[in-house]
């Protein structure tokens, strides 16, 4: 295989057809800049529905894969998100460093009328063979139901390595699948398992699930299943400076003046194990960082007192942070995502549960749920039906403060009664009866079961709630609350929305063309909107380009002084200066598909606005805020926007 091309599978699950184009690299060096490409030339997907079958799925690896750095071996996904209406990507981890089948990518386009199962291997030659299987979605559905004592992706999972169990063993193969979120709501993850001897290695498994990939995979595709594997090489085609330690040592030393596992564990230390905190991971290091400014209770904390906020902050570290010390780190149950890495993100408790920030905040104090066993009830069960962990947290949270206020009743949304919301009034035995509802939720959600979950699984939380809002006008009135005020999230289009990470920061909400990830400023700051647009500008373009590299953002602290450096070494000049040239195509794509940035129009998003201001001691926009809340919230909205257009133009 030639050093300067970047190989693209073509797979059409409806006609069974495949082939490789090739493409130089002076214009495509990884997936999203493949992914623009595609869906702004070839498919022209922006004027089309979000479930047909052009709106192609790039599945793609970067050119760094093969070589021995590390955390470089992720799949990047690109596509039209059913959510936002817009271009976006989600990504996750090791999941490509069993894609030995001689191709950088695979894209999925037309549709299979019978849920398709598509095996990939590769020979050594560096020719892909696709076959295709067929399942019955009765078949399916019965599966996902329960095989082998577990359900959901799991279930498909033990299937799938029973029926194609040799082709796991000779080509050491790894799989892509869905959930039965991905057919009955537009929340659906691509989901990849780590298999060790053909079992589910328990801890290590990785999700793209950001703005409904896996939903795009089945619903405009008809495909369940991707399995891969093979025996090519991929050194052939790799420069030699990065094909053994040693050499990669006197790369870094000689670009940065250290050698580069000193710096992959330097940057990698909050991922790993940080004695200063003494935890690690995500969940382990964010909760001591984050403190009273930890999203809870519906985003709803933007409205308590800072004592308030650190009493249930204690319950947060005494119930689920110590916990978690106890289970995962001081037992040093720690895993990669499937590729050799000496950061071992991944802390697994109990043998089986891993255990993130994003996934157990989200299901827990952002429903009310702080005792980390009952929260871990939530997180097994929106995984195993291969929800996007974020958005269902942001998601019950939603209902769980609807019912409380009174807009929804129990038997609306098919529970047995309200969740116990209110932070002043909140005890830690209420987590139970919290966890238990969100548990009944999400089986009606993902079954299809009942027709407001379906409305809001299907069209997302602000097209569903200005629905609501019309269907239970007399309710608003009563308790003088509206749905869609209830709501944090990113405003796209007419009916485009992504949900927050959660972070308590302008960033997660501003008028930026891809959100729902870390494209964007995320810190606990308030600057003057033309500040804020150029950092969050800079940060977005600096993700962009680690994630079109494929490299895992765990590592960023190395890889980005260095990614020019390294791209040079496969002929590439420029690649970050081209990163804002693909920014400025998806700038393009969202305004064509009507999904670009709009101005906020739920009420809370304006008062997460001034209690950022207040939060971080702006008092220039503390004082426009109390002056005039509306207009403060204009002014700044209207000034970033303008000063992202400058930069993105220029």
């Amino acid at each position: 295989m030639a050093l300067d091309r970047y190989r693209v599978l073509f797979i059409d699950p409806g006609s069974e057809k495949h082939w490789v184009e090739e493409y130089s690299y002076d214009s495509i060096t990884g997936p999203i800049e493949l992914g623009v490409k595609l869906h702004l030339e070839r498919f022209s997907s922006w004027k089309k529905p979000v479930y047909s079958p052009d709106n192609a799925l790039v599945i793609g690896s970067g050119l760094l894969a093969g070589t021995k750095l590390y955390g470089v071996h992720r799949f990047t996904v690109v596509f039209r998100s059913p959510l936002t209406r817009g271009l976006h990507v989600a990504s996750m981890g090791g999941a490509s460093y069993q894609f030995r089948v001689g191709v950088n990518a695979v894209v999925i386009t037309g549709k299979s009328d019978t849920p398709a199962i598509i095996r990939i291997y590769d020979e050594g030659e560096g020719e892909p063979s696709v076959e295709f299987t067929r399942i019955s979605e009765v078949d399916l559905i019965n599966i996902w139901r329960g095989y082998e004592g577990e359900k959901g992706v799991y279930a498909l999972q033990k299937y799938l390595s029973s029926r194609f169990r040799e082709f796991y063993e000779d080509y050491g193969a790894r799989t892509l699948l869905v959930g039965p979120a991905s057919k009955y709501t537009s929340l659906g993850a691509l989901v990849s398992i780590t298999l060790h001897r053909g079992e589910i290695d328990w801890g290590s498994e990785d999700f793209a699930a950001r703005g409904g990939p896996g939903s795009v995979l089945y619903r405009a595709h008809g495909v369940v299943a991707i399995l891969y594997g093979g025996e090519y090489d991929r050194s052939a085609d790799k420069p030699k400076e990065l094909l053994d330690t040693r050499s990669i040592n006197e790369l870094f030393s000689k670009l940065t003046g250290k050698p580069y596992v000193t710096q992959v564990l330097e940057h990698g230390a909050k991922y790993r194990y940080d004695p200063k905190v003494g935890s690690g991971g995500t969940l382990g290091g964010n909760y001591p960082a984050l403190k009273i400014y930890t999203p809870m209770f519906n985003w709803n904390m933007i409205y308590l007192p800072a004592d308030l906020r650190e009493k249930l902050h204690g319950l947060i570290m005494k119930h689920m942070w110590e916990v978690f010390n106890k289970e995962a780190i001081e037992t040093k149950s720690w895993k990669t995502c499937g590729e050799p890495c000496p950061l071992a993100c991944k802390k697994v408790r109990l043998n089986r549960f891993k255990s993130d920030y994003e996934p157990y905040n989200g299901l827990g104090p952002i429903i009310g749920v702080f005792d980390l066993h009952e929260i871990q009830r939530v997180v097994e069960l929106v995984d195993a039906y291969g929800f996007d962990a974020i958005e269902m947290g942001n998601l019950i949270g939603f209902v769980f403060d609807a019912l409380s206020k009174g807009l929804l009743r129990p038997e609306d949304v098919g529970v047995s009664s309200t969740p116990y919301f209110d932070p002043y009034e909140y005890k830690l035995d209420y987590s139970k009866h919290n966890a238990d509802l969100a548990v009944q939720l999400v089986e009606n959600m993902a079954w299809g079961r009942n027709p407001i979950l379906k409305l809001i699984g299907d069209r997302g939380v602000r097209a569903a709630a200005k629905i609501l809002d019309i269907l239970y006008e007399d309710r608003a009135r009563a308790t003088g609350y509206h749905f869609v005020d209830l709501l944090v999230y990113a405003v796209f289009g007419e009916e485009g929305h992504i949900t927050p990470n959660y972070y308590w920061t302008p960033g997660m909400i501003a008028p930026l063309p891809v959100l729902g990830r870390y494209w964007t400023l995320y810190k606990g700051v308030f600057t003057d909107p033309e500040d804020f647009a150029a950092k969050a500008y800079s940060r977005a373009v600096k993700e962009l380009a680690i994630d079109n590299a494929c490299i895992c953002r765990f590592h960023r602290g190395w890889a980005e002084p260095v990614l020019d450096d390294l791209f040079k070494l496969y002929g590439v000049e420029g690649y970050s200066s081209r990163m804002k040239e693909v920014y400025k195509k998806i700038v393009e794509y969202q305004d064509l598909a009507g999904a670009g940035p709009v101005y906020w129009d739920s009420k809370k998003l304006k008062d997460i606005m001034a209690s950022a201001a207040s939060e971080y001691r702006n008092e220039e926009w503390l004082s426009k805020f109390a002056l005039n809340k509306e207009k403060a919230c204009r002014e700044w909205w209207d000034r970033f926007y303008k000063k992202l257009e400058e930069l993105v133009s220029s």
